[in-house]
């Protein structure tokens, strides 16, 4: 491998922990990490210019910062999203970006799963009558029967295979829109291929969203959605808010366009105590913590060392994000396995 006579210095912004995990990758290759809590971008911008590869548990990267980033060859970001990073600003000043794909894979797609169950048998109506005294099978039509049912996809990544493929034990039939996909590898997962979001949103009765949040992801639902799904239809999100538009969500839910949510992200985080999703008896939430278990957060943040010592030492990351810096850069090792290092 190459750079292995040379030190590597990786820095690593975070606010919410997660050093000695990331230290591992860097300890087993004799690497050094600088620690940022909580950095603005001031100190990000200097930080950067002396070590690399940048490692972020929660911290944004502008333009600025990449284009201080002379000696730093990556970015690699926790988590699945990348919204918080300017990622042509990278892709124009030849950084590598990467992220931590697949590191809460299960923990996501049993908390979609969980959504769907919760809102297909009117968890939050019933569970709310009963505690505040009220026993009665009043309200209980219509009430969902999973097998041949269709769930809607948006999106076959990781996220979504696992969800697709744990809905079909329930017996939903799998219908999937992803224009990113090739249409045999839908069919070969067992899923059904749809040509538009709007397919997939008249045959859904249960839709769920699992895309990146861009341009082209914000808003993706919205009137013209919610008016062609079925009243009966519910809407699982646990992806990023803006994928929803939340102001047409409210109106398709207080004028009976479709059925109820499940949510787990929200168009503003912390949601307000005033949002009036969170006061529907049709409406399932959680505080954006689906990808979250210990196993999960452990392995996320020892992958987040991982990539960025491939990155210093020459090679591609696992999880690269915008392979079109590939252009823009001198030829690179592929990735290898951590266990060969």
């Amino acid at each position: 491998m190459t750079r292995m006579n040379k030190k590597i210095r990786a820095l690593f912004a975070t606010g919410r922990g997660g050093e000695e995990e990331v230290r591992r990758a860097l300890d087993a290759v004799g690497g050094e990490l600088i620690v940022l809590n909580k950095p603005d971008e001031g100190q990000l911008i200097e930080a950067v210019k002396d070590v690399d590869v940048a490692l972020s548990f929660g911290a944004p990267a502008s333009r600025a910062v990449f284009e201080a980033m002379d000696r730093c060859q990556g970015w690699v970001g926790f988590g699945h999203g990348f919204d918080g990073v300017d990622l042509p600003a990278a892709t124009d000043n030849g950084i590598i970006l990467a992220n931590t794909a697949s590191f809460g894979t299960d923990e996501v797609s049993n908390h979609a799963i969980m959504l769907l169950l919760i809102c297909s048998r009117k968890f939050v109506l019933h569970d709310k009558l009963v505690k505040s005294g009220t026993w009665t099978r009043d309200h209980l039509a219509p009430m969902g029967h999973l097998p041949f049912q269709t769930l809607g996809l948006i999106g076959t990544g990781n996220i979504g295979r696992a969800v697709g493929r744990k809905a079909k034990a329930f017996g939903l039939k799998i219908v999937v829109y992803d224009p990113y996909a090739r249409s045999w590898d839908i069919e070969e997962y067992g899923f059904e291929p749809a040509l538009s979001i709007n397919e997939v949103c008249e045959k859904a009765d249960y839709l769920t969203l699992h895309t990146v949040l861009n341009s082209e992801t914000r808003h993706m639902i919205s009137d013209e959605q919610f008016k062609i799904m079925k009243d009966t239809a519910y809407l699982i999100n646990v992806s990023r808010g803006p994928c929803v538009d939340e102001a047409a969500l409210i109106r398709a839910l207080n004028d009976g366009e479709i059925a109820g949510a499940g949510l787990d992200v929200f168009e503003q985080e912390p949601a307000p105590a005033g949002n009036p999703l969170l006061k529907m008896d049709n409406v399932a939430v959680t505080s954006h913590y689906a990808s979250y278990s210990e196993v999960a957060f452990t392995r996320g943040l020892t992958q987040l060392g991982e990539e960025g010592v491939r990155i210093a030492m020459g090679q591609w990351p696992m999880s690269h994000i915008n392979p079109e810096v590939r252009t823009k850069l001198p030829a690179r090792e592929s990735p290898r396995a951590w266990g060969t290092f």
